[in-house]
């Protein structure tokens, strides 16, 4: 902040005595978010209970946060619910402890490290496909969960994810559920009472553990198998100290890795072809794109840069419906963002989701135009304006693998089938949970190209 430039309180909806504007957003996340970006700015404050917080919109007041004042904050504690399944990986860490796990991981999300990927990724949604036939239905947003949990078990962890996926992904299912619920409670029963929500979010939690648990044991007992991939590398890893990582620590990271790792490319993936199979002329152009690039053949690593209509798609769809719609930081000491001051242990939120539908930075925001990102056009508006994947040292670590994969996916799929919405399916509505997915899903009539 300049030496002329003032503190301020910014200014906020006042909300009820008792539990502020928490009512507000249980009731409509995404609408709370959005109208608080058009009635207040780049900076609001919002009271949840008895917790003040900060939302903002500002693309410099976030480049400040999480970068050049990155070390004056955490990950939300707001959010520390989630780590109950979570646990204390890469995306929840802080510290040495981040910063150490971070450097282990990190090469195997390099760009270049990514690409040795793509074979495998194009096979597995080879396999995947030829269960689909022409004329059935499909619940196309299940499809592409199995489509990114098994690349994810594969690619990283050489599991096949059709073993692992309904003891991973069944549990998770009631926990994503219950922890959002969990999180937008003014005061959440402790989970030592022993409700029936709570013995059914405890049981999940034990079998997502034994799950996960399972895995590493396998591993352990057989360390040859899967020489080289990132489970192996935590596996054989040491601190300074010389030990290696625990059953708990390992437990952790993968658990981010399966759940994150999936959940966020399959959402992304299902809200694009929510818009593909409304929009014939987006149709149009992925097809003319895909047979003058691909000629009949799966895409590779070397196909990628040449299927940009292909990637701006996906980079609308992530605009518009941003898998990860709300997030945020806590101060861990007293620190001023721009004309503001943050008190130690205060939260700081934002959310991509709203930052995504400014018209100040997308003209026209509502509307699905994948051209609007061509010509590099978000170097051409400010740094942070567009945040599918966050941004700064604790930005998603996989975003090349996500676009990859998303990419590989997307073709493959459309080059096979032409797919339609089921015959009078309802309107495809926004469920924000941890992330942002479809309600009920999206079901479609399968056809052949």
């Amino acid at each position: 902040m300049s030496a002329s430039q003032a503190l301020i309180e910014p200014k906020g909806p006042k909300g009820s005595w008792i539990a502020g504007n928490l009512m507000e957003y249980r009731k409509d996340p995404l609408g709370f978010l959005t109208e608080l970006q058009t009635k207040y700015g780049g900076v609001v404050k919002i009271r949840f209970g008895p917790q003040k917080m900060y939302v903002i919109y500002d693309p410099m007041l976030l480049k400040e946060m999480l970068i050049t004042k990155q070390d004056q904050f955490i990950k939300l504690k707001a959010f520390q619910e989630a780590r109950l399944f979570v646990g204390d990986g890469v995306a929840t860490s802080t510290g040495e402890k981040h910063k150490r796990v971070r450097k282990l991981i990190q090469p195997h999300f390099t760009r270049a490290h990514v690409q040795l990927y793509a074979e495998q990724m194009a096979d597995i949604v080879d396999r995947e496909l030829r269960t689909w036939k022409p004329g059935e239905h499909r619940m196309l947003t299940e499809d592409i969960s199995n489509i990114t949990f098994a690349i994810i078990a594969k690619t990283l962890f050489s599991l096949d994810g059709h073993e692992h996926s309904r003891s991973i992904r069944e549990p998770y299912e009631l926990i994503n559920r219950m922890c959002a619920e969990r999180m937008r409670s003014l005061v959440s029963v402790p989970l030592f009472v022993g409700t029936a929500k709570n013995k059914a979010y405890k049981s999940a939690l034990e079998a997502l553990d034994r799950a996960v648990y399972d895995i590493i044991k396998q591993r352990r007992l057989n360390p040859a198998i899967g020489e080289g991939d990132l489970l192996s590398v935590l596996l054989s890893s040491k601190d300074d100290q010389g030990n290696g990582m625990t059953d708990q620590e390992l437990r952790d990271e993968l658990m981010i890795m399966f759940i994150a790792g999936h959940e966020t490319s399959a959402n992304a993936l299902s809200w694009a072809f929510s818009y593909i199979l409304k929009q014939p002329e987006v149709e149009r152009k992925l097809y003319e794109e895909w047979d003058r690039v691909l000629q009949g053949e799966a895409p590779t690593d070397a196909d990628y840069m040449k299927l940009t209509y292909t990637q701006n798609v996906l980079w609308e769809a992530m605009r518009l419906r941003s898998p990860s719609f709300f997030t945020g930081r806590s101060a861990i000491n007293d620190v001023e963002l721009g004309p503001i001051k943050i008190k130690k242990g205060q939260s700081v939120l934002f959310s991509p989701y709203a930052i995504h539908h400014n018209p100040a930075y997308f003209p026209n925001p509502e509307s699905f135009i994948p051209e609007r990102f061509e010509d590099d056009y978000v170097k051409r508006i400010p740094q942070f304006s567009y945040i599918p994947f966050g941004g700064g040292p604790r930005g998603c670590i996989g975003n090349h693998f996500a676009m990859l994969e998303m990419v590989i996916a997307l073709c493959m799929i459309g080059q096979r089938h032409r797919l339609q919405l089921k015959a009078g399916h309802p309107p495809i509505e926004m469920e924000p949970l941890m992330t942002l997915r479809p309600k009920d899903g999206i079901e479609v009539l399968v056809g052949s190209r």
